[in-house]
């Protein structure tokens, strides 16, 4: 257990991205630490890492808290002071290669599937089993664009739900990476909380990336 105190920057951050909570997407987990900015208040303090559990913020201990009480809590101005207790972080690193030019429009995809009427007849959740890893891919985006499709978001036609992978394409930087796959939870993209996104939000997130990306997954 670690205590770590922070000053946000500039622009108001921390520079990290959480997930847990009472009521969060991904249940009622303890908060962790989802994502870091390379340069933000929290990477440099190297005191921190992905994965860590947030035990209390400025004394408050975050038991029975909702993940939005937390992100409150996290935006007080002044001094932040974490307490936190060590937890795993995964990384993947990827040296992504591209070929030939091939479709990655999300929305457009999205809406095909959507068309079939026996899409997505089968739960989003995970199946029960042990508890999901928060994983940090690595992803180089080439001309073949990321290479998977997105179901879920804030108001979509299945209700208020997390972003999920629906398909990895044969092609793109999530083939080259390799352990992406169907299923997995999006929680958020170059630093970029998901949380209570739409489904257009999140493929315009995904759309705009350029270059290395960096995502931060739950998988089963």
């Amino acid at each position: 257990i670690r205590v770590v105190e922070l000053e946000h920057d500039i622009t108001g951050s921390l520079g990290l991205s959480i997930a847990g909570g009472i009521g969060s997407s991904i249940g009622d987990t303890a908060v962790i630490i989802a994502n870091m900015t390379p340069a933000g208040p929290a990477a440099k303090s190297q005191k921190l890492k992905i994965g860590d559990q947030i035990l209390s913020i400025n004394d408050v201990q975050l038991d029975g808290m909702s993940h939005d009480e937390v992100v409150q809590l996290l935006k007080k101005p002044g001094t932040i002071k974490l307490t936190v207790s060590h937890g795993e972080e995964t990384r993947v690193s990827v040296s992504g290669h591209t070929s030939r030019q091939v479709s990655t429009d999300m929305s457009q995809e999205y809406a095909e599937l959507m068309a079939q009427d026996n899409v997505f007849q089968e739960t989003l959740a995970p199946d029960e089993g042990p508890p999901p890893q928060c994983n940090t891919l690595h992803l180089n985006k080439g001309p073949e664009g990321l290479g998977f499709s997105i179901v879920g978001g804030h108001g979509s036609p299945h209700g208020d739900l997390p972003i999920y992978v629906k398909s990895v394409f044969s092609k793109g930087a999530a083939a080259d990476e390799g352990s992406l796959k169907r299923g997995d939870q999006i929680i958020s993209v170059n630093g970029q909380s998901l949380e209570g996104c739409t489904h257009d939000e999140a493929v315009s997130i995904l759309k705009n990336t350029r270059g290395a990306v960096t995502m931060t997954v739950l998988t089963s």
